[in-house]
């Protein structure tokens, strides 16, 4: 799921998650102390959620898939977002999405697209492209 807000709205929605609770801490508490506390607060467990390891649990053919509707141009960026960037728990397809990063994010060339294609290919006999096996 995603939430895609303009500029000016996302501003304002990041201000209020970050600020707010420390603005209302300081209220509630009469201390102009948590004003500055919760900002600092809320980042740091905002960046602590953001380095814990999460990994995708994907099927070669699942991954195939995502790369096949990029192909075809029948997903959004967010989607393509998330096949590209978001880390894989299986070693070797998380080496296959490494290898994708930025290379056909606009599939502006026909041996881009010819490239992808040879990997999608690759993926559904259970191949890592370039060489090997995928269990």
């Amino acid at each position: 799921m995603s939430l895609r807000l303009n500029s000016g709205t996302g501003c304002v929605l990041f201000l209020a998650v970050v600020v707010g609770p420390g603005l209302v801490a300081a209220y509630l508490l009469h201390s102009a102390v948590w004003a500055l506390i919760g900002p600092i607060a809320v980042l740091g467990v905002l960046l602590g959620i953001a380095a814990l390891p999460f990994r995708r649990k994907i099927t070669p053919l699942e991954f195939a898939g995502e790369l096949e509707r990029h192909l075809d141009g029948r997903d959004n960026d967010d989607e393509w977002d998330r096949t590209s960037s978001v880390r894989i728990s299986n070693r070797l397809l998380e080496q296959v999405r490494l290898s994708l990063s930025n290379r056909f994010d606009s599939l502006s060339t026909p041996q881009d697209r010819e490239e992808l294609r040879q990997i999608i290919e690759a993926l559904r006999r259970g191949e890592f492209p370039g060489g090997g096996s995928i269990p």
